[in-house]
């Protein structure tokens, strides 16, 4: 059994890959996955007319990256904000601790015609135990404010049991929170080798990585929190997304199959304020302006923590003990003599023209 502890992103086993805390994926992933999408639509917060407040605010002091970001929507009296209009906001943070202070840079994030996104960063990483003030702004002096205190170090253990397709995972530190736990399977479908008639077009490979939510199955325990990672059942959702992506076919058919290359979780070790209204991340609750925010004169939420992650490649016998397949079919076959063969590999394809495929194949 591989039990490996981890202080850090950068303290891996040896046979592990390193792991990314800092990379830029993790902020979308934990904050905007987690915050904007519970408040509905990302450019919702804008729409406050009339309003003297300057900005709304999203983001976390992360002690387990070496770069921090922080996404700025300014307060607007239009629904849909000019997708070239820039931002009139500088910020900055103030290290309380030890009295620190920088400016932060900009970048402009263009998601679609419509939708821009506002992101300051600044390259340091957020001391355990200090406490830092964050501020946005503008040209006339109106600033929106927020303070923080990154919470101490945590580890984890992480246990690979050869062959177990329950994989247990313990943080351990004081850790008031855990949030934005994800689970993803990095996994592609397997296309059969051969269709007849000969000559018949195969679609390739296809990978499609599929997330799975653990926030409400980690448990608190003592000096920390619990959970299981369970492949076998999350086998079973990322089977449904291939399905509904036409990226497989049924069981009986011959492109039924997906295997997995590689696994990943990521969560937040989080401060106290992320505390919700009745301690659960309701959206109805969550959607409502100002419900859970800790901005003064602004809206939004500015936490802290440290963003723990770890990617890992499954060995074989756990894969095809959750239900992963890597074996073409139709391979080395004569597929005219194979009735899952009959079938177009092409999944989804509607069920008259099946009927038309097999009366054709008589």
């Amino acid at each position: 059994m591989d039990r490996t502890r981890y202080t850090n992103q950068t303290e891996l086993a040896p046979t592990q890959r390193r792991g990314k805390a800092a990379r830029w994926v993790l902020v979308p992933v934990l904050i905007l996955g987690v915050l904007t999408a519970l408040t509905g639509c990302e450019e919702s917060v804008d729409p406050f007319v009339g309003t003297d407040i300057p900005f709304t605010i999203w983001g976390f002091m992360n002690a387990g990256a070496d770069t921090q970001y922080v996404r700025v929507f300014p307060v607007a009296d239009q629904l849909i904000p000019d997708p070239g209009a820039g931002i009139d906001a500088r910020v900055f943070s103030t290290n309380l601790t030890t009295g620190e202070r920088r400016e932060w840079a900009y970048e402009a994030v263009q998601f679609d015609s419509l939708i821009s996104g506002h992101f300051f960063w600044s390259p340091f990483r957020a001391q355990h135990e200090h406490r830092y003030r964050l501020e946005v702004v503008r040209s006339d002096g109106e600033t929106s404010s927020v303070e923080v205190t990154v919470p101490s170090e945590v580890e984890f253990d992480i246990q690979l049991d050869l062959g177990s397709t329950e994989i247990p995972v313990e943080v351990r530190g004081e850790v008031p929170n855990l949030v934005g736990l994800r689970v993803t399977y990095h996994a592609v479908n397997v296309p059969p080798m051969l269709a007849w008639p000969d000559g018949t077009p195969i679609a390739g490979a296809v990978q499609l990585p599929v997330t799975i939510v653990y926030d409400n199955i980690a448990e608190p325990v003592d000096g920390g929190w619990r959970f299981v990672i369970d492949m076998a059942r999350d086998y079973e959702a990322v089977q449904s997304v291939y399905g509904r992506n036409c990226l497989i076919t049924v069981s009986e058919e011959s492109a039924p199959d997906i295997w997995l290359r590689e696994m990943e979780f990521a969560a937040l070790a989080a401060d106290s304020t992320w505390a919700p209204p009745g301690g659960v991340f309701d959206p109805n609750v969550l959607a409502v302006p100002g419900t859970f925010s800790n901005v003064d004169n602004g809206y939004g939420f500015f936490g802290a923590g440290q963003g723990i992650n770890l990617d890992w490649t499954p060995n074989v016998r756990t894969s095809l003990a959750a239900g992963f397949n890597f074996e073409q079919r139709c391979q080395g076959l004569f597929p005219r003599n194979v009735p899952e063969c009959w079938n177009p590999p092409v999944p989804c394809v509607d069920e008259s023209l099946r009927d038309l495929w097999r009366i054709w194949l008589r």
